[in-house]
This record gives structure tokens, C-alpha cells and sequence, in this order.
């Protein structure tokens, strides 16, 4: 795994997530008057970052890599 592993490459892939989940996870109000205050999320931006380094990367190489091994079969 750690010759799969490009960590610059995903720390840029993380990052964007965080923005995405910053961008799509937000509470809509409409019509409300404190549409200028900071913005509240469904889930932690972060969170979402987080959990996508850690358990969805991991499993999209190890599904990758059995999709390849079995190609060489």
C-alpha cells in the first residue's frame, strides 16, 4: 500500500472534499435575515475529510488492486 500511496497528491484531494462538503453540507435558509453570519453544516467539513482519508481511499486501492491482480489471471 505504501508504494501506491502519493501523499502530496492526497492531501490535495482531501483538502478539496473539506471544500465540497463546505460547499454542499450547508444549512439553507431562505428568507432569513442573518444570511450573512457564518454559514452552520449538516456535518463537520472536516469530518468528512477525515473520514474520506481515512476508510474511503484505503478501500478504493485495495479495490483497484484486486481488480488488476484479477486481470492478470
Amino acid at each position: 500500500m505504501q508504494l501506491l500511496t502519493y501523499e502530496t497528491v492526497e492531501e490535495v484531494v482531501k483538502k478539496r472534499v473539506e471544500i465540497k462538503a463546505r460547499i454542499f453540507g450547508q444549512d439553507i435558509t431562505i428568507n432569513d435575515p442573518e444570511t450573512e453570519a457564518d454559514p452552520s453544516y449538516k456535518i463537520q467539513p472536516s469530518l468528512v475529510a477525515k473520514l474520506y482519508g481515512e476508510r474511503i481511499m484505503p478501500l478504493t486501492k485495495e479495490v483497484q488492486i484486486e481488480y488488476l491482480l484479477r486481470r492478470l489471471d
